[in-house]
């Protein structure tokens, strides 16, 4: 062979070379940018989850706050609970009421809107209450029973007690009621939205 065919057969070993890297690297940054995509995709997930999540720990705090506020609505109601829940579930006003993330106002006068609603929102909160006392007495220590008496003297029973009266009812200090009522918000919030609404906390 000559020195013209060995530059020749070096040239095109060279070409290959270089054309088999140029597909390597193609491949590592695809599969690189492939894996940062799905990593960003999952990370984004996670966010929107965790946004639910602190989401319905809101509206379960603003549910039980206008508590009292939702009932003299109902007040002069014509239906009853029952009746209306045949047309209309918890679950689907709940879910529904998603769209309202950060104007609480108007998170409960949509619930207001029809005393139907308002009845049947009621209700499913009372059941909820009722699970988490039941829970609270059979699976709970003394501290939980605790704080579903707090949580009842705080929001939901009349007439409404200030923090201090609350803490002197159960000889605890101001700051424990607090404690308890936001201990209280978790297990509350899988149960009026389901164990969803806290998985991601």
């Amino acid at each position: 062979m000559n020195s013209r065919e060995n530059m020749g057969a070096l040239g095109s070993r060279i070409a290959n070379m270089g054309q088999t890297l140029m597909q390597a690297a193609i491949r590592t940054g695809v599969a690189a940018g492939v894996s940062a995509a799905a990593a960003h995709i999952e990370e984004e997930h996670q966010k929107e989850a965790k946004e639910r999540t602190d989401r319905r720990l809101h509206n379960t705090r603003l549910l039980l706050k206008n508590y009292r506020l939702l009932k003299q609505h109902t007040a002069g109601a014509i239906y009853n609970a029952k009746q209306a829940k045949e047309k209309e579930s918890a679950a689907s006003i709940l879910d529904g009421l998603e769209s309202y993330t950060r104007d609480d106002s108007l998170y409960i006068e949509s619930i207001k809107r029809s005393q139907e609603r308002t009845l049947i929102i009621l209700a499913h909160i009372e059941k909820m209450l009722d699970l988490y006392r039941v829970w609270c007495q059979q699976n709970g220590t003394e501290e939980d029973v605790r704080r579903y008496e707090v949580v009842m003297e705080t929001y939901i029973r009349e007439p409404k007690k200030s923090v201090q009266e609350i803490a002197g009812t159960f000889g605890i200090e101001r700051r424990t009621v607090y404690k308890d009522l936001n201990a209280a918000i978790q297990p509350l919030t899988a149960l009026f939205f389901g164990i969803d609404a806290v998985k991601a906390a």
